[in-house]
């Protein structure tokens, strides 16, 4: 684990970075860089003594920001409105923070399993050699621009000799932010909406907590190489949206409408995360116990017993 570093975390106001930058923040002085769109998230950051540093993705001009040692890149437009939009922000955007960073110990830019291509609610654990090309029905733009971003972190890394590694998350989950499937599953049972189940079966995943990530990602920074490893972030258990629903229902009492279409509603892996065990150790949050605390902290009245 990290100690006594300079930190920048980006996008640390967000469902996977702000626990990141918290803990990180118990033995290291940690920057947290985003928009700070919120005034109340800058605030709370703050108050926990974390320094904001104010960034956009795709802004060239990046000398404001403080010189640090390692820098964990989380910061991402999730949802760009068009191409030009995804890769001028995250692939671009990305380039030039690499290139302000091009003297740090370590650069960890977070990835997602949206790169793969694989065929709807497959059991099938991807390895990092599996096929890209991947698609989000949700965000048309997304994972294509994420695809581009990994070129431009390989190309960086190479180019100005950046010890860098890329980390393809999976379904992360938790307390903070949207709270990730757990969560939502939770919102659309209390707010009667339905889940949609494929016609081909349950829709694999390997949920990591935000916790695991936190821990995750610092031993692997650690692993940060010239030229730059990929490696999977999921958690040590291959679990259904489906198993996921199920324990919900346990545990609050509510019921999930489901309905059944040629797609489910979200387009779900399950990674092979062998690569990263021997990198990084085993995850210690099981899915059950993770989503049983997330509730909990998120909503002290969901859990019936």
């Amino acid at each position: 684990m990290l100690e006594g570093q300079r930190i920048l975390v980006t996008g640390a106001t967000g469902q996977v970075a702000r626990p990141l930058a918290e803990q990180l923040n118990e033995k290291n002085e940690v920057w947290a860089a985003a928009r700070f769109s919120d005034p109340n998230a800058r605030a709370e950051l703050e108050a926990a003594g974390i320094k904001a540093a104010p960034f956009s993705l795709g802004d060239e001009d990046l000398s404001s920001l403080p010189d640090v040692d390692y820098v964990f890149h989380c910061g991402v437009n999730q949802n760009p409105k068009t191409t030009d939009q995804g890769i001028s922000q995250n692939a671009e955007g990305t380039g030039f923070l690499m290139h302000r960073y091009r003297d740090v110990r370590g650069f960890l830019h977070m990835s997602s399993s949206g790169v793969y291509r694989v065929p709807a609610s497959s059991p099938e654990l991807v390895s990092e050699d599996h096929e890209i090309g991947g698609y989000s029905v949700y965000a048309p733009h997304y994972a294509m621009s994420k695809l581009a971003t990994e070129a431009v972190v390989r190309f960086q890394a190479r180019a100005l000799g950046i010890p860098t590694i890329i980390t393809r998350l999976d379904v992360a989950y938790g307390a903070h932010g949207h709270g990730g499937v757990p969560m939502v599953v939770y919102e659309f049972m209390k707010h009667g909406m339905a889940y949609t189940r494929a016609e081909s079966g349950d829709s694999y995943c390997t949920p990591i907590h935000e916790d695991d990530i936190a821990e995750q990602v610092q031993n692997l920074i650690l692993k940060a190489e010239v030229p730059a490893p990929v490696v999977n972030l999921g958690g040590d258990e291959v679990v259904t949206v489906e198993e996921i629903i199920a324990y919900v229902e346990e545990l609050t009492g509510l019921s999930m409408k489901i309905e059944t279409a040629p797609d489910a509603s979200w387009g779900m892996k399950a990674l092979d995360n062998t690569k990263r065990k021997v990198l990084a150790g085993p995850c210690r949050v099981s899915w059950k116990d993770g989503v049983r605390s997330s509730l909990a902290k998120r909503h002290p009245d969901a859990i019936i017993g």
